[in-house]
């Protein structure tokens, strides 16, 4: 209504000037008696007024028209945004253009499919955490029940059993803690240190050689030279981790480590020919309790926190971390910077 108005004003201004100019002529020229100059001007007005009123008219319906195309995404976006606050999902918005009101629309469906997966991430999580807590303490809780009636005697054989399962949870739950507090960037602060990369690889496979060897697989250590300043504690549990995985999955009985300088970057990798990886996207091996085995069987894997918690180390050394697979042969690498910026 605003703009219609404006418009009519200017449409009025300018037919102003243009009568006034014309009067201006016709008493310059004097071609016409004072009766029907005022009938000249009678007219002018009227014909003025007539085009201000049509021209607001056709204003206002072109304006509602195209107000209304560029509202309507609007209206939508704010009923989804309604929703969402209800703790509801929308269904993602149609994107009609590809101008600014596009682009939003655009980015707001990218966030309800965020929203969505972050939702369903969440869920899956607690079911994990559920599952992996639900086991130990029954068995807790079953033989304690035992002892209490007189079911079962104390032996060393229980005490044993009841530790393991005790162990556990603890482990998971400080598996649990390292995350966050990596995530938090807290252990930087006990200071870089600057160190051979390569030493610590060779002495990290050296370290797992019993296991390896028991195993039966074969390590093929192919690393360059570079000196590192970053957390060594926390270099050295991501590998351990990335070992540690090969160990428990593997199906080829060999191991490929490699150590290579790219770029600015240290690129550390680990290949071998595991069990097979069902996964929707290259990050979700990194996933926090993701688990190759669906039906998350204790005898065929950990917890799924070693690779979420070798993300949080690399990541908080501004590195980058990644997975490749085919025919179940995996490569899971991750790089860091050579010279830190946190340094």
């Amino acid at each position: 209504m605003i703009n219609s108005i404006v418009i009519g004003i200017v449409i009025w201004l300018v037919g102003i000037s243009v009568k006034d100019y014309a009067c201006y002529l016709i008493e310059k020229e004097n071609t016409l008696t004072i009766e029907q100059r005022h009938t000249f001007i009678e007219r002018m007005d009227s014909y003025l007024m007539y085009a201000v009123v049509l021209s607001i008219i056709i204003a206002a319906i072109i304006h509602f028209f195209f107000i209304t195309r560029l509202l309507e995404p609007l209206h939508d976006l704010t009923n989804a945004t309604k929703q969402i606050k209800e703790g509801k999902y929308p269904n993602l918005t149609e994107k009609i253009s590809e101008d600014e009101i596009g682009q939003l629309t655009e980015h707001f469906n990218e966030m309800v499919n965020h929203i969505k997966k972050v939702e369903m991430y969440r869920e899956k999580m607690t079911r994990d955490i559920a599952h992996e807590l639900r086991t130990p303490l029954t068995n807790i809780n079953g033989y304690l029940e035992a002892l209490r009636n007189g079911v079962l005697n104390g032996n060393e054989e229980l005490y044993d059993s009841l530790y393991e399962e005790s162990l556990r949870l603890t482990d998971l739950v400080e598996q649990l803690r390292q995350i966050d507090v990596w995530k938090q960037h807290q252990l930087l602060s006990e200071g870089y240190e600057t160190f051979s990369i390569r030493d610590l690889l060779v002495n990290a496979c050296n370290q797992f050689k019993i296991e390896l060897q028991k195993a039966n697989i074969e390590v093929d250590l192919q690393v360059e030279e570079a000196i590192l300043v970053a957390n060594k504690s926390g270099i050295k549990q991501a590998i351990f981790n990335l070992i540690e995985n090969v160990l428990r999955y593997d199906q080829g009985k060999w191991m490929a480590v490699s150590g290579k300088i790219v770029g600015t970057d240290y690129k550390v990798e680990i290949t071998n020919h595991g069990l097979p990886i069902p996964i929707e996207s290259l990050d979700q091996p990194f996933e926090r309790f993701y688990r190759a085995d669906a039906s998350r069987n204790r005898n065929s894997g950990g917890s799924g926190l070693g690779l979420a918690i070798m993300k949080e180390i690399i990541e908080s050394h501004n590195g980058s971390v990644g997975f490749l697979t085919q025919e179940n042969v995996h490569i899971f690498w991750f790089s860091i910077p050579l010279k830190n910026s946190s340094n």
